[in-house]
């Protein structure tokens, strides 16, 4: 749906080897392929989702809202068994890819999410979906992108407003936006960032990298729902 998908293998600094998923030219997910490490996070902006688990609420049910190869609704599955996992992908094609060379069969089956209920594996738009549910969460988790930036209409009050209202009190709204962090490139960031805040109040943005920051990159934009 939105460009020539591409897998491919490289190696990572200490030599391991790494299946890349590529959509549109642009890298969107991950996986080691040793035995011992395919639940890993490749990306370290996958991995400052996990503030999620430094809030006061305890998490047990998460909305992952776009997932491409299902990097880090694998990591919840494997690493957080209290946790149930709602992952809604609008591409069935990038669900088939995660299936056959992301290990999300093998997530399934090792596992057990099909007996257990702990991972659903939703086809729909993000706001669609959230418009359409009434189903609450601990944590929503927004990596949607079309081409290398976020669709319109997830960019929008009206989606800030749906995400809001399907979160129990505490919960937490976590959202990849790629922007720089300062100077006339961090545009982006600064309008996400008055919008969430109309909408939470309480919002901050973690940095994934610690230089550079004229330049753009994932920042995660953190929201706190009242």
């Amino acid at each position: 749906m939105f460009g020539r998908a591409r897998v491919y293998q490289v190696l990572d600094d200490d030599g391991s080897p790494v299946r890349l998923l590529e959509v549109g030219g642009i890298v969107q997910s991950g996986t080691y392929l040793d035995d011992d490490r395919y639940t890993e996070l490749v990306f370290e902006y996958l991995k400052r989702y996990d503030v999620m688990f430094e809030g006061a609420r305890p998490v047990r049910r998460v909305l992952v809202l776009g997932c491409g190869g299902y990097d880090y609704p694998e990591h919840l599955i494997a690493h957080h068994p209290e946790i149930v996992v709602d992952a809604v992908e609008i591409d069935p094609a990038i669900t088939a890819i995660a299936r056959q060379y992301f290990f999300l069969d093998r997530v399934i089956e090792e596992f057990e999410t099909e007996r257990t209920g702990r991972l659903n594996l939703i086809r729909d738009d993000a706001l669609a979906f959230l418009l359409a549910s009434d189903q609450r969460y601990d944590a929503i988790v927004n990596d949607t992108f079309d081409s290398g930036t976020p669709p319109a209409h997830l960019t929008t009050p009206e989606f800030a407003r749906a995400v809001h209202e399907h979160l129990n009190p505490g919960g937490m709204y976590l959202t990849n936006v790629v922007s720089a962090l300062e100077g006339p490139r961090s545009a982006f960031l600064r309008e996400q960032m008055a919008l969430l805040e109309a909408e939470f109040g309480n919002v901050r943005a973690l940095p994934c990298a610690q230089d550079a920051l004229t330049e753009p990159d994932n920042v995660i934009v953190v929201c706190e729902a009242k």
